[in-house]
């Protein structure tokens, strides 16, 4: 990603995370104040010139009123945007799981520290 393409640091307050729990999100939806790093999913970059797909999908009418309902919150995305990001959670989560044994303990930092750790006293 060269440095025109950086997405800049996402800023959650006080007053924003306040905000969303009297909406009446739990805290499990809500993300706690602070600054998090932006990255692109990996699909993003492959479907980046694709764009988005019109198609036509049958959903239950509670999860529908459930997101519609979500996005009347102050500052909400669109229910169709909450949907899709929804999606895009389900999605990303299968690819981490599909990780081998191998990548996963690469990027485990518990482990690597541990391992570290034992190392040191060889």
């Amino acid at each position: 990603m060269n440095r025109t393409d950086k997405l800049p640091d996402y800023v959650v307050t006080e007053e924003d995370y306040k905000a969303d729990l009297a909406s009446g999100l739990s805290e499990d939806e809500v993300m706690k104040p602070g600054t998090y790093k932006v990255r692109r999913s990996p699909w993003a970059e492959k479907i980046k010139k694709a764009g988005k797909v019109k198609i036509t999908i049958y959903l239950d009418g509670d999860v529908v009123e459930y997101f519609r309902s979500r996005s009347d919150a102050p500052n909400a995305a669109p229910y169709q945007t909450q949907i899709n990001n929804e999606l895009r959670k389900v999605m990303e989560r299968a690819f981490t799981e599909s990780k081998s044994v191998e990548d996963k303990l690469l990027n485990d930092k518990t482990f690597l520290k541990a391992l570290k750790k034992k190392l040191e006293t060889i």
